[in-house]
């Protein structure tokens, strides 16, 4: 049940609150992106999963819409509330800690679990290192990001790892570290791979 948390009624009423100060209309704004995503969607390269598409059309075409009407500032801050707010809610329904609790072996095994079904399911991964104190994947194509600079929003990319940020850094507050060893080491920034590194320290 946890992985079937629909994302849109969490990021949708915040958009609409959002837009009420910048748009006169918000709902319609929306409503009118739900209408035309189908033609947005027939536009994106067929190299591209369609479950990837399903979940990430919607958010972009929203975004480009507004950025036209707004401009890249404003929009870009907009959908970072709202996809930052229901991002932290979907990622901690997947890692599903009321059923197995919280630890950082059920972490290392959730984390794997979520990069083979869930919603980072079409990056590619390496282990580099777990052990009982230190877990590090590395990701060397990332399908969000290639999506993103595809439809002319690679500016959007970084919403995604913020929200790794936001969950992983209160999985286990105080105990466990998140960090990619360095500012600017993203396939977003232009590097060639993103690590990711968590480690206890209590």
């Amino acid at each position: 049940m946890s992985s079937e948390l629909d994302l849109k009624t969490i990021s949708t009423p915040i958009l609409v609150n959002l837009l009420g100060n910048e748009l006169r209309f918000p709902s319609l704004f929306i409503i009118r992106c739900r209408l035309t995503l189908g033609r947005f969607k027939k536009r994106i390269d067929k190299r591209f999963p369609a479950d990837l598409v399903e979940l990430a059309g919607l958010p972009l075409w929203v975004y480009l819409n507004l950025k036209k009407r707004i401009g890249q500032e404003k929009a870009l801050e907009i959908m970072r509330v709202a996809l930052l707010t229901a991002g932290v809610a979907k990622q901690n329904f997947l890692f599903d800690t009321v059923a197995k609790g919280r630890s950082f072996q059920t972490f290392a095994e959730q984390e794997l679990e979520i990069n083979k079904t869930g919603t980072t399911k079409w990056n590619t991964l390496e282990v580099v290192e777990r052990t009982n104190r230190r877990f590090q994947i590395r990701i060397t194509r990332c399908l969000y990001h290639e999506l993103a600079v595809s439809v002319g929003a690679p500016e959007i990319t970084p919403i995604v790892c913020q929200i790794d940020n936001a969950v992983f850094n209160s999985y286990l507050p105080d105990q466990m570290v998140f960090h990619r060893g360095g500012a600017n080491r993203r396939i977003a920034d232009g590097a060639s791979q993103c690590d990711f590194i968590w480690e206890m320290v209590d």
